[in-house]
């Protein structure tokens, strides 16, 4: 899902959020105070979900580290909100001690139902992730081959890989940069993209993808083609250097 759909998914979740509890609660002041509190930890939570562990983990079917790596964020995410919610009784005790316990009865749903919407926001994102790289993989997208297939400005795009100098992603989509200068952008995922492509190309950065064939120089920190440096992050140091050589 592209960032301007987020903004307005989150921004209309927040306003709803306030407008229902502070009806409830008699209040839109104590639902606004409350909905900035949890909401940056809940996008937080639910951009690392999607943007991370689904496709890195999920997608490419890596099941027990994908439950392991949400049980983790899930426990870090509910221990700050835990956090949050003392936080905010506290400063409410010091405004309002008598209408405390009433404020916490009518707030007390309020994480449950945020961390609901993540869960349903998740699931959308992900059906959307899988039909997009299934849409990706029927487009005949081959890295042994002499071409790939992409979806790029509502026409399919057929792309020499030997054109390819490197690829960037995008969270939800990925742009495509050849060695014409011209740059291609799809929507699909970069861990798909590296599954798919051949020994050809090398992941050298959770953002980055290289064509072998294009890189001019490199040390253990950058890599540099077509006067363009890019860094190797320390996730994919001791591979690329292996693929390399030193």
């Amino acid at each position: 899902m592209n960032r301007y759909f987020e903004i307005i998914f989150w921004l209309a979740v927040s306003i709803i959020l306030v407008i229902v509890f502070g009806s409830f609660a008699g209040s839109y002041i104590n639902a606004f105070y409350f909905v900035s509190f949890f909401m940056p930890i809940i996008i937080a939570t639910s951009w690392f979900i999607n943007s991370v562990l689904v496709p890195d983990y999920l997608l490419k079917k890596k099941y027990p580290e994908f439950f392991l790596y949400l049980a983790y964020t899930l426990i870090i995410s509910v221990n700050l909100i835990f956090i949050l919610v003392f936080a905010a009784f506290l400063l409410l005790a010091y405004y309002a001690m008598d209408n405390l316990w009433s404020i916490m009865t009518d707030f007390r749903l309020m994480p449950l139902i945020m961390y609901l919407i993540v869960l349903i926001y998740g699931f959308i994102s992900m059906v959307n992730q899988y039909f997009n790289l299934q849409s990706l993989t029927q487009s005949s997208i081959n890295g042994e081959g002499e071409f790939i297939v992409v979806r790029s400005e509502r026409k399919n795009r057929k792309i020499e890989c030997n054109s390819i100098l490197y690829i960037e992603s995008l969270a939800d989509y990925v742009r495509i940069f050849l060695d014409t200068g011209e740059t291609v952008i799809t929507r699909t995922n970069i861990s798909f993209l590296d599954s798919k492509l051949g020994d050809r190309y090398l992941r050298i950065h959770r953002s980055y993808i290289v064509n072998i064939n294009k890189i001019n120089s490199y040390t253990k920190e950058r890599i540099s083609l077509s006067g363009k440096e890019l860094p190797i992050s320390r996730t994919y140091k001791d591979k690329a250097i292996k693929i390399l050589g030193e």
